[in-house]
């Protein structure tokens, strides 16, 4: 019996972490496959797909919410936010919703100015999240099913500190990952080893996916282990991308097919 029990566990697990790691993986190819050589029909085209994308998931969210309780709506949850979340970056990388600098940034620049004119260049897409962000909240609050507005907050917390560490310095940059419609953006990026932000947002990451890695764990055998692993796999990916920033070797293997669609 315990035997099975602990087998059952494996799957339990094994299922939901190989699902958050599949729709990382693949999403994150799809983006960089479908911005990669924009044009203006190309883009209206995809900005429709991702808005109709986005209306499913808020409706996802609210039925998966509202009407719906166990693993089933855990994962409905987590991927109604992954649609909106491509929303989110389809409208940021083809141009539409970046900031009103769209220029690269004045040379020469240090400390504050630089700072300002970074702001100024994400300041539309930064304002975007804020009014998703309390969306997801409106649709999920005061239900049970917490999955879908936890993740868009993993999803926000991650982005918003690699956004840091690409602007005080980091090793690897990917500026490839960047369209043409907002590579003047990599002129905010800084390259070197690391930057002094980074071992404490780091550690403040870690920190906090432990916590989620032991309420995941405290949680087997319950409805809501499935969603616990869920956002512990994706915070877990998060600082698996901090990671890649600054390793010593470029990882752009990982994600190459969708590279090689500009070629």
């Amino acid at each position: 019996m315990d035997q099975f029990m602990s087998e059952a566990g494996h799957v339990a697990f094994i299922i939901p972490f190989a699902s958050a790691v599949l729709i990382w993986w693949l999403g994150t190819i799809l983006l960089l496959a479908v911005t990669r050589k924009l044009y203006v029909s190309k883009i209206v085209g995809l900005m429709f797909v991702s808005a109709i994308l986005m209306q499913l998931g808020f409706f996802g969210l609210y039925y998966f919410s509202h009407h719906s309780v166990g693993s089933y709506a855990a994962y409905g949850s987590f991927l109604s936010t992954i649609l909106i979340w491509v929303w989110l970056e389809s409208s940021f990388l083809v141009g539409w919703v970046t900031g009103p600098r769209k220029v690269s940034c004045s040379p020469n620049l240090r400390g504050f100015e630089r700072a300002k004119q970074a702001f100024q260049a994400v300041l539309h897409h930064e304002i975007h999240i804020v009014v998703l962000a309390l969306g997801i909240f409106l649709v999920t609050k005061d239900t049970e099913n917490y999955v879908g507005f936890y993740a868009f907050l993993i999803l926000w917390g991650m982005r918003t500190s690699s956004k840091l560490n690409l602007f005080f310095g980091v090793r690897n940059l990917y500026i490839n990952f960047l369209p043409d419609k907002i590579a003047y953006l990599s002129t905010y990026f800084r390259q070197k080893s690391c930057n002094a932000l980074f071992p404490f947002l780091f550690a403040l990451a870690f920190t906090i996916n432990l916590l989620f890695w032991n309420n995941a764990f405290m949680s087997l055998g319950t409805s809501q282990y499935v969603g616990n692993i869920l956002l512990a796999s994706l915070m877990s990916l998060g600082l698996l991308e901090h990671i890649l920033m600054v390793v010593p070797f470029n990882c752009n293997g990982i994600w190459s097919f969708g590279l090689t669609v500009q070629k």
